[in-house]
């Protein structure tokens, strides 16, 4: 059996990916024109409005084609995803709407490391980083993967100085952006993970134009010294829609 990819990092292009079902048609469009299925959350009853469809509250890859869900979420994404080839594994903590209880499935997952804050993690997504000897970069942020940017399996964009230092310190290459440039409605800024997602090997796609982000020119380089595409999914602002989470499958 050969695996496809770790985490949120596809080896080959993704069948599909997981979205906030709020997003902009133009955006579905262009995945969908792209061959890739798209699945739409549904609102998570307990979480403030902003992030109740966002995908990286409620799902953690953990690679090897495995993603744990969140209880109340699992039937739904578990029978939206039964066609792929993926093990879908209910979690314990059921999510709450104040931080950090909204936070427990939040984790970045990068290759053979994870950035977590442990005491908010789900102890399901635990055992099984621990299962697979993954190496956990602790932090203090709850909102690890809407805080981190995965560009390869060693390497990250994040605006989160506190994810910044802890991931450099384990080997991690990091480049830090400002906070501004990502919009989230009823926040002042969104989170640089939560507008993009890998699609393919060399892909990377934006919900929104990643031009319009101050520091566009350093992530353009960035992407460009690591040989990854930008592609923008929609014509306006960066917006911050919770991660496009790959559907990526094992053979």
């Amino acid at each position: 059996m050969c695996e496809i990819g770790m985490g949120y990092i596809p080896e080959e292009k993704v069948r599909a990916v997981i979205v906030d079902g709020r997003i902009p048609d133009e955006i579905e469009r262009n995945l969908i024109s792209d061959g890739i299925n798209v699945i739409k959350t549904v609102r998570h009853p307990r979480l403030y409005d902003a992030i109740s469809y966002h995908p990286d509250a409620v799902v953690c890859p953990l690679g090897g084609g495995k993603l744990v869900v969140e209880p109340l979420m699992f039937g739904y994404l578990r029978d939206a995803l039964r066609e792929y080839r993926v093990t879908v594994i209910k979690g314990e903590t059921e999510l709450s709407s104040n931080y950090p209880g909204s936070t427990a499935y939040n984790i970045a997952a990068i290759g053979e490391k994870v950035i977590l804050n442990p005491t908010c993690a789900d102890p399901v997504a635990l055992r099984e980083f621990e299962y697979a000897n993954l190496l956990l970069v602790k932090v203090k942020q709850g909102y690890t993967k809407c805080s981190t940017a995965i560009i390869a399996s060693n390497t990250i964009i994040t605006s989160d100085k506190g994810i910044a230092k802890a991931a450099s310190e384990s080997g991690v290459e990091v480049l830090t952006v400002r906070s501004e440039g990502v919009q989230l409605k009823g926040f002042e800024y969104g989170l640089i993970g939560g507008c993009c997602g890998r699609i393919s090997k060399d892909c990377i796609v934006f919900a929104g134009d990643p031009g319009t982000h101050p520091d566009w020119q350093q992530i353009h380089n960035f992407l460009k010294e690591h040989r990854i595409k930008p592609k923008r999914l929609y014509d306006g602002p960066l917006i911050d829609i919770g991660s496009i989470i790959p559907v990526v499958e094992i053979f």
